[in-house]
C-alpha cells in the first residue's frame, strides 16, 4: 500500500516494538503492554526515510510523542525484541 493512501488518513504512522515471553498455550495474554516507540513518521506522502529494513540500526531526528512531529528513529538493534506493532 502506497504510503499517500494510509499516511494522511491516520494522521502519520508510528513503530513499536518489545520483547515478551509467551507461556503458551496461554494466547489471552499477547497484549499485555511492554511496547516502546522507536519510529514516527507524520501525516503525508512519504514513509520513513530510513533504509535499514526495520534492522533497528538508522537513527535521525528527535523523538518525540507528537503525531505533527517530523519523522524521527531511534537505534533499536541492540534492544531485545520479538514483535513488532505498526499503529
Amino acid at each position: 500500500i502506497h504510503a499517500s493512501k494510509i499516511l494522511p488518513v491516520h494522521y502519520g504512522a508510528n513503530v513499536y516494538i518489545r520483547q515478551k515471553n509467551y507461556n503458551l498455550p496461554d494466547c489471552s495474554k499477547l497484549d499485555g503492554g511492554g511496547w516502546k516507540m522507536v519510529r514516527h513518521v507524520p501525516a503525508g506522502y512519504n514513509w520513513h526515510p530510513a533504509k535499514d529494513d526495520l534492522r533497528g540500526t538508522a537513527k535521525y531526528g528527535r523523538p518525540s510523542k507528537r503525531v505533527s512531529a517530523p519523522a524521527w528513529s531511534i537505534k533499536f538493534d541492540k534492544t531485545p525484541f520479538n514483535e513488532f506493532l505498526f499503529a
